[in-house]
């Protein structure tokens, strides 16, 4: 009877316990950085950062002061098309996670206004950064410019040579190309370039300032440039190699020297052997050979206490020169 009553009572007491509150869905955070950019008359990118754990974003425009759906399946980025000229648009953000994750929907984000152009772009972009060169063989040079900037969007670059004192477009690139590798040049030839930048609609810029590039005329011998770096206690070496002859360099040999007491912690581009205080840097195992017009870079770095720079560089017995 006792035992019977015991679990009598125990059944009730576990009858009576309220029961546990269902697991409550962690909420995803509300995007950030909403940003209209290439504002144009029918268009715009919209761009915001959100919650990594998002599986997609829902982009809502106020219309009439009442929020509608207006893409989803996007992520932390939407072009919108087809929207009309001088006019106000507001949009905002939320995320939504996967079924399975635990997660529920975040807050919408900060809502952003931004208004179309009143009519097709006609402001040309500004000019570009004069160009720079570098990598000069004697066949060969590289070109870096400026970024340009838009009202809208920059979209691409028109490099030029000048030609018999008339422009002509030698390249037609994408606004992420502005480092462009020129071959097939003459040796000991000058040459002058300049950049245009262009918009979606058409629109060019003005000539960035010119720059002037002389190929390397044709020698005897290769060329060599010492370029050392200095970190006390350490030193990084980066030897530069130009064919600068009409053929095939293979076999080179680039000289130094440098105390015994100095250690040599890394190399690259080639094999550095020492004996006392002079060291030889040869050619790699996978290949030493340079063809005319190009150039190799072996290099290596090292420390030195108390400290001293390797110097007298050659190659094959001529000395180099610093960058």
């Amino acid at each position: 009877m006792r035992l019977i009553r015991s679990l009598a009572l125990l059944t009730a007491g576990v009858l009576a316990l309220a029961p546990a509150p269902a697991h409550a869905d962690t909420t995803l955070q509300a995007p950030t950085g909403v940003q209209a950019v290439h504002v144009s008359d029918t268009g715009a990118d919209l761009w915001w950062s959100h919650d990594p754990l998002t599986f997609q974003d829902v982009v809502q425009r106020n219309v009439g002061g009442a929020w509608t759906e207006y893409a989803r399946g996007a992520y932390g980025s939407l072009a919108l098309t087809g929207l009309q000229p001088g006019t106000a648009y507001t949009f905002r953000v939320y995320s939504l996670p996967s079924e399975t994750s635990g997660y529920a929907a975040s807050p919408p984000s900060a809502p952003i206004t931004f208004t179309t152009l009143p009519g097709p772009d006609t402001i040309a972009p500004t000019a570009p950064g004069t160009p720079l060169s570098s990598s000069v063989t004697t066949t060969a040079a590289s070109l870096v410019w400026g970024e340009s900037t838009d009202n809208v969007q920059v979209t691409g670059y028109h490099l030029q040579q000048l030609v018999g004192g008339a422009w002509t477009t030698i390249r037609t690139v994408d606004a992420f190309s502005r480092f462009q590798r020129i071959t097939a040049l003459t040796p000991g030839t000058s040459y002058t370039y300049g950049v245009l930048a262009f918009d979606a609609r058409g629109n060019l810029s003005a000539r960035s300032a010119p720059v002037t590039v002389t190929t390397l005329a044709i020698t005897a011998t290769p060329t060599c440039r010492v370029q050392i770096i200095q970190f006390n206690p350490g030193f990084q070496v980066s030897v530069t190699i130009t064919n600068t002859t009409t053929a095939p360099v293979s076999g080179w040999a680039v000289g130094f020297t440098l105390p015994a007491t100095a250690s040599i912690t890394n190399t690259f581009g080639g094999v550095v052997t020492r004996a006392g205080s002079t060291g030889t840097i040869s050619p790699p195992a996978w290949g030493g050979t340079i063809t005319p017009g190009y150039s190799a870079s072996p290099g290596f770095i090292g420390t030195a206490t108390p400290y001293t720079l390797p110097e007298s560089f050659t190659l094959n017995g001529i000395p180099c020169t610093a960058a």
